[in-house]
């Protein structure tokens, strides 16, 4: 009987044809490929948008009205304690009013105030200009929630120097003009961080929209 045995096959599909390189050793692994593995692409990098100017300047701000906002409780109390001897006799009236017994002292009384509205001052310096500058820099990195509640907390500011801007409710004193002072110049730092972060660029920037063309 002639011929080759066993017959030669034909090479199935994923026998390897004539012409295909041959690879000492098997085909490359290529970095952090487990043998038997196909390659894999390396992930593509999101090319991070730049920062627009107008974002950075109310991020600068913001600072800005988080410090006018530490010398307007600073100052407003020190308008309280110039004139603490009106607050002692008042709590001292409501004290009497509801029967308290045995009746604090006068001394315990301003002692009483003293402590707190020092607390009060440091609570409300570490709270409100803390949140303020965590929410001003998750705004600069493009979070549009942070964008938010800036705006609302910017709102709050504006509404809240309109008694002292239009001589409503102001107080004698150096330490009520620094107080009146302080609320104005943070209700226009706090306008102006709104504007900024309002803008068209600003917007694409907070809502991932891809840039507008130039002159358009």
């Amino acid at each position: 009987m002639t011929g080759q045995w066993p017959p030669p096959q034909q090479p199935g599909p994923h026998d390897q044809w004539p012409g295909t390189p041959q690879y000492p050793g098997g085909p490359p692994q290529y970095p952090g490929q487990q043998p038997g593995q196909y390659p894999t692409m390396p992930p593509v990098q999101q090319e991070k948008r730049p920062v627009p100017a107008d974002v950075v300047t109310a991020f600068q701000l913001w600072f800005l009205v988080a410090a006018l906002g530490v010398v307007y409780l600073v100052a407003a109390l020190l308008f309280v304690h110039s004139d603490r001897a009106s607050f002692v006799d008042q709590l001292m009236d409501e004290f009497t009013k509801q029967q308290i017994d045995p009746l604090p002292t006068r001394a315990e009384v301003d002692q009483l105030l003293t402590i707190g509205l020092v607390a009060t001052g440091v609570i409300l310096t570490l709270v409100l200009g803390g949140l303020t500058i965590l929410f001003a820099f998750k705004m600069r990195k493009g979070k549009n929630w942070a964008r938010i509640l800036l705006t609302m907390v910017g709102v709050f500011t504006i509404f809240s120097a309109l008694p002292t801007l239009f001589g409503a409710g102001q107080g004698s004193g150096s330490a009520a003009l620094l107080m009146g002072g302080a609320g104005i110049l943070q209700a226009v730092a706090a306008i102006g961080a709104i504007v900024l972060m309002h803008r068209k660029e600003s917007n694409e920037y907070f809502l991932n929209l891809p840039p507008t063309p130039p002159g358009r």
